[in-house]
């Protein structure tokens, strides 16, 4: 960086002072369930397990702990879909705000962005192949042939586009960023949102991070869970917080889980900040 700065004036978005709609954030605080205290045990029993040396690397260790320990601060259902889905989580809260915010702006055809880095949804092995062939003829075979579809898996992505729909949204204004698999289909997207057809996008930071740019209605973002690196969370900001988007304040929803003691959304957030004040 020093080098570069030979040959290059560097300036800061804090050094130009470009005029950017005023951010309003609103931390949002979710108490665990039951079951999910249970687990938490669980997850702090494990740890000292592994710890005290007497569990094998491969069998378990902490970086598996810690990965279920971010899928339970976001959803218990995540480690196990059979367990009930209770009326206060994060995903629950999270489509509550989603709902007024889509009522309120409903006028003016407002938008709002979901970002989301784990329980994503996953294509399925067919369309995968077919993708990666792009093969008009095995696009054809794959919906002339009937194949029997094992059940899908649980994922916030879809848990909250069903929720949402059974609350009056139109399916057509729902998408997620994963389904533009093209760059071709990715403009479409993007034109959709700014235009309003299309007014929630929900996606993770490494696909609807740098370079999506459908600030021009943009009112809310929301944070269901926090990425690893201040970067990513300054990616996930600048979706919103950058010039083109609508005057009125803007929002930003940062979910976390109180009362998990393992290393989930709360304490990330934390330390997410921290390493950015100190960068």
């Amino acid at each position: 960086m020093n080098l570069f700065k030979e040959i290059a004036d560097i300036k800061t978005a804090d050094q130009l002072h470009l005029p950017t709609p005023q951010v309003e954030y609103h931390n949002i605080v979710a108490q665990p369930t039951e079951q999910q205290q249970e687990m938490v045990k669980a997850l702090s029993e494990r740890a000292s397990l592994v710890h005290s040396g007497t569990v094998d690397p491969s069998q378990d260790n902490m970086l598996k702990i810690t990965s279920d320990g971010r899928k339970l601060g976001l959803d218990q259902r995540i480690i196990n879909q059979l367990l009930p889905d209770e009326p206060g989580t994060k995903v629950n809260q999270c489509v509550d705000n989603i709902m007024q915010i889509w009522r309120d702006g409903e006028a003016d055809k407002l938008t709002q962005l979901v970002f989301c880095d784990i329980s994503t949804p996953q294509a399925r092995p067919a369309k995968k192949v077919a993708k990666a062939l792009d093969n008009p003829t095995l696009h054809a075979l794959e919906d002339a042939v009937p194949l029997d579809e094992p059940e899908p898996a649980f994922t916030v992505y879809e848990d909250i586009r069903q929720k949402l729909i059974a609350r009056g949204v139109p399916a057509e204004q729902i998408a997620f960023i994963h389904e533009a698999n093209t760059e071709v289909r990715k403009k479409e997207l993007f034109s959709k949102v700014r235009t309003g057809q299309v007014r929630v996008l929900l996606g993770s930071t490494a696909k609807m991070g740098a370079g999506t740019n459908v600030q021009d209605r943009l009112v809310a973002l929301h944070d269901l869970d926090c990425p690893w690196r201040p970067g990513d969370l300054a990616q996930r900001k600048g979706r919103i917080e950058r010039q083109a988007t609508r005057t009125r304040p803007s929002m930003c929803t940062d979910t976390s889980r109180r009362g998990l003691s393992m290393p989930t959304s709360g304490r990330r957030w934390k330390t997410n900040r921290n390493s950015s004040a100190r960068l």
